[in-house]
Order: C-alpha cells, then structure tokens, then sequence
C-alpha cells in the first residue's frame, strides 16, 4: 500500500499539486496534512482514494502530452 508520503512524492514528480489531488480525490487538504504530519492516521480507504485520485491525473497530463488516451476519448463515437 502506498503512504501518503509516496502519492506526495509521485505527484511532485508529475508536476502536479496536491491540492489537485485532494480535489479530485474530495478530501480537504488540511485532513491530509494532518496526516502527512503524522498527528492523525488516515484510513486505508483515504489513502487508495488519494491513489486513485492522482492516477487519473497523471494519466489525463498524459494524455495532453499524447503519451495516452484519456477515458472519455475511449468512449467518444467516430465521426465520418
């Protein structure tokens, strides 16, 4: 399981906020620092949220950079 430390760390890397994350994920940024300060424990649910959260970004950056596609271009009928 990843920390909350490691989805902070691979966020930085992917030049994303984690105030983005948090918003994607719908948890508030002070409820994450508080568990990135170590004073409250965050629930493992929390945490794979935050995961999860900041996948689909990275994986949306990606796919402006044309790395790959995003889920809704997947979905998206052809026109002819």
């Amino acid at each position: 399981m990843q920390s909350v430390q490691d989805i902070r760390d691979k966020a930085r890397e992917h030049g994303i906020r984690m105030n983005a994350v948090c918003r994607e994920a719908g948890i508030q940024q002070p409820q994450v620092s508080r568990w990135m300060s170590g004073s409250v424990k965050p629930l493992w649910e929390s945490v794979h949220a935050l995961a999860a959260a900041l996948d689909r970004l990275v994986q949306v950056g990606e796919a402006g950079q044309g790395k790959t596609q995003a889920p809704s271009e997947s979905r998206r009928p052809e026109t002819v």
